[in-house]
């Protein structure tokens, strides 16, 4: 199931993956008037809000960095693709 964890206090950081490093499938930034910052994970081992956590890319991207960290503000379970089409539709 993937975990999307909404951050605060981000930071992006260059290096290698560390120890208790939660792999990060998808990043977002919304750069927008309040911005935001969300990582979409895979892993189980997902903090509570409040809580600080850092991710490392599951690959590499050359974009300048290949960490993040931050503080988790919220997560959001979602559901696979194919539970959600799985139901009926209300229109």
């Amino acid at each position: 199931m993937t975990v999307r964890l909404y951050l605060a206090a981000v930071r992006f950081m260059d290096g290698p993956p560390q120890p208790g490093d939660l792999p990060a499938e998808r990043v977002f930034v919304h750069a927008s008037e309040v911005p935001e910052v969300w990582v979409e994970t895979e892993s189980r081992a997902v903090p509570e809000p409040g809580r600080a956590v850092a991710f490392a890319l599951v690959r590499s991207m050359d974009l300048g960095w290949e960490r993040l960290s931050g503080t988790v503000e919220r997560v959001v379970h979602k559901r696979s693709g194919a539970s959600r089409r799985a139901g009926p539709r209300s229109t």
